[in-house]
């Protein structure tokens, strides 16, 4: 989970700016019994509830992955009790304000956000449409082909349908692969409502595993909102979520014969930011692959000798399966040259870390994380991912401090103790030619990676 990516307004789009004093951070409990976390902004105009739900939708077989997505959008775009189908975005907007639902692998995401003086009307609305979604007929096939267009389009890309191969290859069989890479389009046309209300009644509950409201706003005020927000949601439990991933190393290209260029991909897993570094790990995949001063930028365009860029960066399956890529484009004659190019640039900046001055290597984020304390969005939301983490309360709070108490030697130690070695890569090409990587397992579909 690259929980600081939630952090940068400009990677979030979406921020509402507030007063100047330092936020202070507590653990609470509302009336009924729920806990939470309060991030008190003192003068700031905006007030949030955020929550996570814990979802086993996707991990387990008999269950359409394609419901998890589109009733996300469906609970709030299909109206409610009130509330025609298609209204609350207005709803929300009067308020400069918003509702949101997203499904990850682990977890329903929801937020909703609104001026302090409507926020009561706004967690009315959210309520709402969390306990009695019309999941109108009309807005659902909209929503359901609108997914499927948008998966169709980037199905047609080579490079997405190297990263199918890929979760193919990690993931192999597992029902959660389903969900992350919505590869069967039957899905879209078996989708039924009475799937959608099966995911909701089983995902919306009473118990959020993780819940931030932040604002200027009293633990009373607080508790009675959450209160108001979770009423006449269901108890429920998800059920036990487990997979094993398949990271030994080996070399597989896709071969697809009409595709125009090939693309290069290498994955190995990283710890979970529950046990900490991910800031780290944030300057590192900056470092080794985010611009054109990056060491693999450089090591493409000197040793390939061509203007290719590469790129590093840090996902996730779960939030327990977390991973370093490293990818790009280029042409396919130079595919083996490539990966050896990729290896020698990655073991030595494994082994000697950045270069420059790491003060200006931490300096942008610094600067979001010091501006995100204006921000109940910003703010908000890494608080949620911190929670989920099972760090202390604040924990986001302490990002500048943190980045402060950064230095070369902590970014070496965690290089050298914690990031794969060069050879524990799994390399994944598309290309256009089946001989374009010697040794490697051929296949000529994404499903038949599982078997390499």
């Amino acid at each position: 989970m690259i929980r600081f990516a939630l952090a940068l307004p400009l990677v979030l789009g979406l921020s509402f700016c507030a007063g100047d004093t330092t936020p202070v951070a507590s653990e609470q409990t509302s009336p009924n019994g729920t806990p939470y976390r309060l991030i008190q902004m003192r003068g700031n105009e905006y007030a949030a509830i955020f929550a996570a739900w814990p979802s086993d939708w996707g991990w387990r077989s008999g269950h359409n992955p394609v419901a998890a997505y589109v009733g996300a959008d469906l609970i709030l775009a299909g109206g409610a009790e009130g509330y025609p189908a298609g209204d609350v975005v207005e709803r929300f907007a009067d308020m400069d304000g918003e509702g949101r639902l997203f499904a990850t692998s682990d977890h329903l995401y929801g937020r909703v956000v609104s001026r302090k003086q409507d926020f009561d009307e706004a967690i009315t609305i959210a309520n709402a449409h969390l306990t009695r979604p019309s999941l109108d007929a009309d807005w659902f096939d909209r929503i359901r082909t609108g997914l499927a267009q948008n998966m169709s389009e980037a199905r047609s890309q080579p490079s997405h349908q190297g990263f199918d191969a890929l979760r193919w290859a990690v993931m192999g069989d597992h029902p959660l692969r389903a969900l992350l890479s919505l590869d069967d389009w039957a899905q879209f046309d078996a989708l039924t409502l009475e799937d959608v209300r099966n995911w909701h009644s089983g995902t919306v509950i009473a118990q959020p595993e993780a819940v931030i409201v932040i604002g200027d706003l009293s633990p009373d005020r607080a508790g009675a909102a959450l209160d108001r927000l979770l009423a006449g949601l269901p108890a429920g439990q998800p059920g036990t979520r487990d997979m094993t991933l398949d990271y030994r190393p080996r070399q597989i290209l896709l071969h697809l014969p009409n595709a125009t260029e090939a693309h290069l991909a290498f994955i190995a897993p990283l710890p979970a930011t529950r046990h900490g570094g991910d800031l780290e790990d944030l300057l590192l995949t900056t470092a080794l692959g985010a611009s054109e001063d990056s060491v693999l930028f450089a090591a493409v365009r000197d040793g390939l000798r061509a203007s290719y860029s590469f790129d590093a960066g840090v996902g996730n399956y779960t939030r327990e399966n977390r991973f370093l890529v490293m990818t790009g484009a280029l042409d396919a004659t130079k595919l083996a040259e490539a990966v050896d190019v990729v290896h020698s640039a990655y073991a030595g900046f494994r082994e000697a870390g950045p270069e420059g001055q790491i003060e200006d290597l931490v300096a942008p984020y610094r600067a979001a994380f010091e501006q995100n304390q204006d921000y109940v969005v910003d703010q908000g939301g890494m608080e949620l991912e911190t929670t989920l983490d099972g760090f202390a309360a604040g924990h986001s709070l302490s990002m500048v401090a943190m980045s402060d108490a950064l230095t070369t030697a902590s970014l070496r130690d965690r290089l050298q103790g914690h990031w794969p070695q060069a050879q524990d890569f799994v390399i994944l090409a598309v290309s256009p030619e089946a001989d374009a990587l010697p040794g490697a397992c051929v296949i000529a579909k994404a499903e038949d990676a599982k078997d390499c």
